[in-house]
């Protein structure tokens, strides 16, 4: 299945994977298994400052190169510096508490979140976000230790994990966890033909950080937009939905037990410019499948294959199906729209899908 790069939305900078801070005492006698373990049970988020880079590969290829600056309190607050190869174009994001705002220096343009369960949705804390992957690693690859190694100065258990199943999401990963602080202080990630690595240069954990940090002052001639403003979902009937994507489109009629459950129409702006239209449907009241529709974009993105991609056609066009971890998902292009097809149902057999798509009517 090829993914665009949008579709794989912004890269969370590598301050997101590190672990909280903690005791241990230094030694190489932890298995893998308590390596992560240790890690997972630690539960205060320590300040610190750091140094990180972070490059992107494709087919072995680096794609990407991004340099970041890294201060985060223990109460939650968050500032992130990225700059590109150059080091010329700067983004930088700040959480005071209270607000989000992300800063393009070259554009001049600020986008601010407000709303507090967004912020709340979208900024977990370092150790939430590393529990979910290594959760994710205990279940599906085996895990070897290849040692110990030192990282930005710091000694490091080095462990690789491996997947069990070629279809796994995640493929092979690489962690380089502190010994004393059990944070991960490099990480090299494969998923598909990508690769991305990420290593701090410099790491002060326990660091004072001052709190005008914590604040970000913009220039009359910014550009500011509010997020909360600017992505709004709004629930339509099929009509309004063909009236704000502009064009007829496909979908399923409401047919052997088959019903939409609501229809949402959601207007997108900033990285993404678009409407895009998700019909939820049940089956006897129980979640069956969503169908998203959208203009397909003029020009192509960067693509990256994920793992077990199968090559299927749909209504005469080519398309692409994916089934791992529960995630199974069908898309293909058609008179200028792209159609895809989250399956819910874990009972609907690929064939069965695609006889449903021949017989998709259209709105219009």
């Amino acid at each position: 299945m090829k993914v665009t790069k949008w579709r794989m939305g912004i890269l969370t900078t590598f301050g997101a994977l590190i672990l909280s801070s903690g005791c241990s005492t230094e030694t190489s006698s932890y298995s893998p298994e308590q390596m992560i373990n240790n890690a997972l049970e630690e539960e205060e988020n320590p300040n610190y400052y750091g140094e990180s880079l972070m490059e992107i590969y494709d087919n072995g290829e680096m794609i990407e190169k991004m340099r970041m600056k890294e201060w985060r309190s223990k109460d939650g607050k968050i500032r992130i510096e990225t700059t590109d190869e150059s080091e010329k174009d700067k983004v930088i994001v700040v959480n005071d508490g209270q607000t989000i705002t992300t800063y393009d220096e070259k554009e001049k343009q600020a986008t601010i979140i407000d709303d507090k369960e967004i912020i709340e949705f979208n900024q977990p804390s370092p150790k939430e976000q590393a529990n979910a992957i290594l959760e994710m690693i205990q279940e599906t690859h085996e895990i070897t230790s290849e040692g110990d190694e030192k990282i930005a100065g710091r000694n490091t258990f080095h462990l690789v994990a491996k997947p069990k199943e070629k279809s796994s999401l995640l493929g092979k990963q690489e962690l380089w966890i502190d010994k004393e602080n059990w944070m991960v202080l490099k990480m090299y990630s494969t998923s598909g033909n990508q690769t991305s690595k990420a290593i701090y240069t410099k790491i002060d954990v326990g660091a004072t950080i001052p709190e005008k940090k914590f604040a970000l002052h913009l220039a009359e001639d910014v550009e500011i937009k509010n997020l909360n403003e600017l992505n709004k979902m709004k629930t339509v009937t099929l009509q309004q939905a063909r009236e704000g994507l502009d064009t007829p489109f496909l979908y399923f009629p409401e047919e052997n037990g088959m019903e939409i459950s609501t229809i949402e129409q959601d207007d997108l702006t900033g990285l993404v410019e678009r409407t895009e239209i998700n019909i939820n449907y049940n089956k006897e009241d129980i979640p069956f499948l969503t169908l998203s529709v959208f203009e397909s974009p003029k020009e192509e993105d960067e693509t990256y294959t994920l793992p077990e991609e199968e090559s299927v056609t749909v209504r005469n066009h080519e398309g692409s199906f994916i089934d791992m971890e529960g995630f199974r998902n069908l898309v293909w292009q058609e008179e200028g729209l792209t159609y895809s097809i989250l399956i819910i149902d874990p009972s609907i057999p690929l064939e069965k899908l695609l006889q449903a798509t021949e017989k998709m009517q259209i709105v219009k």
